[in-house]
């Protein structure tokens, strides 16, 4: 927990540069994932069979992100134009790895939409949205990231052990927009809540998407990007402290009756 804590301290460092659109900024935190999770594996592995299952375990990780993850990127792009919930749910998968290229092609790509505005030709959700925030780009892809945020907060507080570390990275995926940490803690951590949080994904992504939702970000849905970018905020905040409360409720449901 202490060296996931660590990271969510660089994913503000990242956030910042991305700010300055310093595109090298979107390594930082995937590696330094990688990094953690295996060092903290091999540490853990006292057998030496255990820690060579871990150094080939990492090898065939690089060989495939290296031979088919580009194409499989792109093929999940194509099938998700379009539809946010799908969008969704295989965006906070990929996010749980440190993995930021398929997001990137929806909110910057034509795969996120493409429309002339203003005499300005613009492609992927985030751009489109900066030069029309009505438009029904914000509500299939930015909007339900919003409202993931919420429901992240509803299981943190819902969490029993290692409280200050959850609440920690849990602030830090506000204040960045990034859920990637928090996602890496419930899988590796807190295995069946990642579970609870897909299904909160769904809904919040289906909900911005039903209810036409207009919240939009440049960057990242960070708290700050919120108040920049979009307008009645109040119904926003009520909308997103409903779902923390409906989620926290639900996983200490989920939690009682598993005794997890």
């Amino acid at each position: 927990m202490k060296p996931l804590a660590a990271i969510s301290l660089i994913s503000a460092f990242a956030y910042g540069l991305k700010l300055l659109d310093v595109r090298e900024a979107k390594i930082l935190i995937p590696a330094s994932l990688w990094a953690v999770i295996t060092v903290c594996m091999l540490i853990r592995a006292k057998n030496p069979y255990k820690k060579l299952t871990v150094i080939l375990l990492a090898l065939v990780g690089a060989v495939l992100y290296i031979g088919i993850y580009d194409e499989f990127v792109v093929f999940a792009a194509e099938k998700s134009s379009g539809g946010g919930v799908k969008f969704g749910m295989l965006n906070t998968i990929f996010s749980s790895f440190g993995l930021y290229d398929y997001e990137e092609l929806m909110l910057r790509s034509s795969y996120g939409g493409a429309k002339i505005i203003n005499g300005i030709f613009a492609t992927g959700a985030s751009d489109i949205f900066l030069l029309n925030p009505a438009g029904e780009e914000a509500s299939l892809f930015l909007s339900g990231k919003y409202l993931s945020l919420f429901a992240a907060a509803g299981i943190a507080l819902s969490l029993g052990k290692h409280k200050k570390e959850v609440l920690f990275i849990t602030l830090f995926a506000f204040l960045t927009g990034d859920l990637t940490v928090f996602l890496a803690m419930l899988l590796l951590v807190f295995t069946p809540f990642y579970f609870v949080f897909l299904l909160a994904a769904f809904v919040c992504f289906f909900v911005a998407s039903v209810g036409g939702l207009k919240y939009g970000f440049s960057v990242n849905a960070s708290v700050f990007e919120l108040f920049k970018y979009n307008d009645n905020i109040l119904y926003f905040l009520i909308l997103g402290v409903f779902i923390c409360a409906v989620t926290y409720y639900f996983s200490r449901l989920v939690k009682e009756k598993k005794k997890w």
